[in-house]
């Protein structure tokens, strides 16, 4: 094993490891397919303020996992992704704190909604599949 693909593994446990400690009494995923990791691209984290347009994490033709922990909101989060068979854009909406998993399409964007004054605030990693 690489040092790439151990640090991509190291982060991805990482993140599922801080999203329990906030993680709802129902927690959702997609089922993942981990063999087709093909390489870490990038994680970060942000705050959406309501009232605010989308942000935008991924906007481009290829396939990938997003593992997405949201650790504090007052509001709920709107997520917009297109699934991986090619259907319309979904919508998933995320209530307070928690981790979440989407296999996307090439779009996936986070929004909050309510009054002006609420936030959420997450964090993401994101990793390129390979082809099937």
């Amino acid at each position: 094993m690489n040092f790439s693909k151990l640090l991509c593994i190291v982060m991805i446990a990482g993140a599922l490891a801080a999203g329990l400690c906030v993680a709802p009494a129902r927690l959702c995923a997609q089922e993942i397919d981990f063999g087709r990791i093909g390489a870490f691209e990038s994680m970060g984290s942000g705050t959406v303020r309501a009232g605010s347009a989308p942000k935008t994490i991924v906007d481009d033709t290829e396939q990938h996992d997003v593992f997405l922990t949201i650790w504090n909101s007052d509001t709920d989060a709107k997520v917009y992704w297109k699934p991986l068979d090619g259907t319309a854009t979904r919508t998933t909406v995320i209530h307070g704190t928690g981790v979440r998993a989407f296999q996307t399409d090439g779009e996936f964007k986070i929004e909050a909604v309510g009054p002006d004054s609420r936030s959420v605030k997450y964090d993401y990693v994101l990793v390129a599949l390979r082809k099937q």
